[in-house]
């Protein structure tokens, strides 16, 4: 098992402990929190390794979360059978703008991704007899039981959660030390020398917006359930741009970083809630000092400290190189 891996364990074993020893309140923060570290690494796929800025994003959490449950409350879908039909869609939304803009560079696929997501917002604000407008869907359920465990429970539910952001991380980092996130990575640094030496340069990025995008709609899939409300305004540019800042506040081209930022990001108007009306503030203002002091985000300071202390602990007459 390798080093980061084994780091990771302790952390796994405090999340699962987390519901017997938190209150009602603080599980349904940590499941929010949880939910928002997928969506984070969703962006963070997308803008750390496919290398675009996806002002969108948000756009496909709202087709996984509004069709969901439109399939249930409308049509007599169960969650788990209307959750591929959204996934699916969403993974064609994503296909078909992707091979629109993703040949556009610099900021005109920001800008056409920008539009992309308020188109999709105005059509579930305005499309009444469908999604309610904007008084939203309401009433929507608890994952229907599964395998014998059931979810209708701030605990039972917590755990699906946590399950899919622990499958969706194993996924992920499966994906970018796999021969297809090698080339996502070369693309990112350099288009033009990719497609010389032979990469696909068109199909990875698409590929690459396809799998963030079905990673957002993972996310999308839960806010339903979880909130029992959905309302157009959830899903302004504001909700891409919460999950820009958590991916460079914790680390970009990292997918442990995004869901640091997450963490950092929940709870940090959390205990400053008494500044609430100056989060966007605040968060502009956090962006401008990470940009500038900390660029490798949180994530990076971690690794900086750790390998600053393992310098200073080593003996001084123990060449750098040292294989002990």
């Amino acid at each position: 098992m390798t080093r980061p891996a084994l780091l990771l364990l302790p952390v796994l074993a405090a999340l699962f402990a987390a519901p017997s020893l938190l209150g009602d309140y603080q599980t349904y923060l940590l499941t929010l929190t949880l939910i928002w570290a997928i969506l984070a690494m969703s962006m963070g796929l997308v803008l750390g390794f496919v290398g675009q800025i996806n002002l969108g994003q948000a756009a496909f959490v709202a087709i996984a979360a509004y069709l969901s449950s439109i399939l249930r409350l409308r049509y007599g879908f169960g969650f788990w059978s209307a959750a591929p039909i959204a996934l699916a869609a969403v993974v064609l939304s994503a296909a078909a703008v992707g091979l629109l803009t993703l040949r556009l560079r610099g900021p005109f696929f920001v800008l056409v991704m920008l539009a992309f997501a308020e188109v999709v917002r105005l059509v579930i604000a305005n499309w009444q007899d469908m999604t309610n407008g904007p008084l939203g869907l309401r009433g929507i359920q608890p994952p229907e039981p599964l395998l014998g465990l059931r979810f209708d429970s701030k605990a039972g539910f917590y755990y699906l959660v946590l399950a899919v952001l622990v499958l969706s991380s194993l996924a992920l980092m499966r994906l970018v030390r796999s021969r297809t996130g090698r080339m996502l990575v070369a693309v990112r640094e350099d288009e033009i020398l990719a497609e010389f030496v032979g990469i696909p340069v068109m199909r990875q990025k698409v590929t690459g917006l396809c799998i963030g995008a079905s990673v957002a709609g993972l996310g999308g899939l839960l806010l339903g359930p979880f909130l029992t409300v959905l309302a157009p305004n959830q899903f302004s540019l504001f909700a891409s741009v919460d999950m820009i800042v958590m991916v460079v506040v914790g680390g970009i081209g990292t997918l442990i970083g995004p869901a640091l930022g997450a963490v950092f990001l929940i709870y940090g108007p959390e205990l400053l809630s008494f500044t609430s009306q100056y989060r966007p503030a605040m968060m502009g203002l956090l962006l401008i000092l990470v940009t500038i002091f900390a660029p490798r985000g949180i994530l990076g300071l971690i690794q900086d400290t750790g390998g600053l202390a393992r310098r200073r602990s080593r003996p001084a007459g123990e060449p750098h190189g040292s294989g002990r």
